[in-house]
């Protein structure tokens, strides 16, 4: 399994902001198909959305199940970096957000080391196989 790591930090959660997320991610790399591992919050997309891009695809994770959600786990390792701080204003929180999360963006086996588990990259591949753009 391969690719990169895409982070975005929002001024919101809405399904406006959900989308031009998606359109920036899918910009990225207009060849690849892109593969989002998501719980179900109601300001998400949902796979097969005519909002989302051809080349973005959505696995949801069950209901009520963070502890699938390989976001919650890359939030744990922010927390460890940037706990018990006082950020003045939002700028130096991103700058210390950035730092954390540059291991990852820089290298994709930094970010599926602690998040990546084997029943994703089956269900990551089998979505990849079987949605009906494909």
């Amino acid at each position: 399994m391969g690719g990169e790591a895409h982070f975005a930090h929002l001024p919101g959660g809405s399904l406006d902001w959900d989308e031009g997320d998606r359109r920036n991610l899918a910009a990225t790399d207009a060849a690849a198909i892109h593969v989002l591992i998501r719980d179900q919050a109601g300001f998400h997309l949902r796979d097969g959305d005519a909002r989302l891009p051809g080349n973005v695809r959505i696995v949801d994770l069950p209901p009520s199940s963070p502890e699938l959600n390989p976001c919650e786990q890359l939030w744990d390792i922010l927390k460890d970096d940037l706990a018990n701080r006082v950020f003045p204003t939002i700028t130096p929180l991103r700058t210390g957000m950035r730092a954390t999360l540059r291991r990852d963006w820089e290298n994709t086996a930094a970010v599926l080391s602690p998040i990546g588990r084997a029943w994703m990259q089956v269900q990551l591949n089998a979505s990849q196989k079987t949605h009906p753009s494909c």
